[in-house]
Parts: C-alpha cells; structure tokens; sequence
C-alpha cells in the first residue's frame, strides 16, 4: 500500500470529510469565483463564435460545479455527519420503519450519479476546447481561461478519485456497522 492511500484509508469518515471540504470543495468554490470573473474577461474582448461558444461552455460548468459544491455541502455533507452520529451511537436502522434503509441508500446512488454527471460535464469541455489549441490566434485572457478550467478540470477529477475510492466505500461501511444501506 501506498503512503498516499494510507492517508485517506486509515481516516475515519468524519474527518476525511472534514478534509475534503477544506482540501477540495471550499477550493474548487474559489476557483469558480475566480474563472468566472476570467469568462467575462474573455467575454468582452470577445470577436470569435468559437470562443463564445467555448466561453459559454465554461460558464455553464462552472455554474454546475458550484451546484455540485453546494449539493455536497448543503445535502450529503449533512447526511454523512449524522450517518456518523449514528455509528458512534451505535444505532441500528434494522429496527427502523423502512425508510431508513431507503433513504440511506438514495444518498449513497445521488452522490454517485452527481459524479458521473460532472465527469460528463468535463468530457463536453475537453471535445469543445480541443480545435482551440493554437496559441497564437487567440488573446491571452482566453489563454488564461483554457488554463483555469484545466485547474478546475484537474481538481474535480482529484476529488472524484477520492469520493469514489475512499469517501464512498467509508459510506457504504458506516452504513452496513448501523444495518443501514445495501
């Protein structure tokens, strides 16, 4: 095992949580800030439909990362604290009216299919800056764009890495200690 997997895998889920809203959502949140002021910067020096369409692009993902940010922190964040709560009291949803096990389990596939979501998100970004390569045909400030959502672009797909390989399987674990989940 790797020293880079011991560090997320010998975490317990609250605090790999905690780390992944520090390390990542709060950051990837900033940097929408940030290439969003760069889209309008590009938008105004604007005299090519290629890079409008690619600019509105953009602007589009970047509104649904930060709904997918928002998402995370306002709805699954607060599952996975109170999922937490429940292991440390050692609850049992077995006991519980069928809801529970539902709900647990719509958390589990929601988080999931965001991610996917995203990921095609980025694909569509990827095949809309592709013929756009060539440096010297546009200005600096849409230079400057392209490699802002390349930082967003490399900071989501660390954060799904790590969602689908350690923040997951710790759901899923928490939700089996408390009889809870698939």
């Amino acid at each position: 095992m790797t020293k880079h997997n011991e560090k997320y895998e010998d975490k317990a889920l609250q605090p790999f949580v905690e780390q992944l809203i520090e390390d990542h959502y709060n950051s990837i949140a900033l940097l929408c800030a940030d290439t969003r002021k760069q889209t309008e910067r590009v938008r105004s020096l604007e005299t090519q439909q290629v890079t409008s369409q690619y600019t509105l692009l953009c602007d589009n993902i970047i509104a649904e990362t930060e709904r997918y940010i928002d998402m995370r922190k306002g709805k699954y964040i607060p599952y996975i604290l109170k999922l937490t709560e429940k292991v440390v009291d050692k609850h049992d949803c077995s006991g519980c009216t069928g809801n529970c096990k539902l709900d647990h389990d719509i958390q589990l596939f929601e988080i999931k299919a965001s991610n996917q979501m995203m990921q095609n998100m980025l694909n569509k970004l990827q095949m809309a800056s592709l013929p756009l390569h060539s440096d010297t045909i546009y200005p600096e400030e849409y230079r400057l764009l392209r490699y802002k959502m390349a930082v967003i672009e490399t900071n989501l797909t660390e954060l799904f890495f790590l969602e689908n390989n350690y923040l997951i399987p710790k759901i899923v674990e928490a939700q089996k200690s408390i009889n809870a989940g698939s």
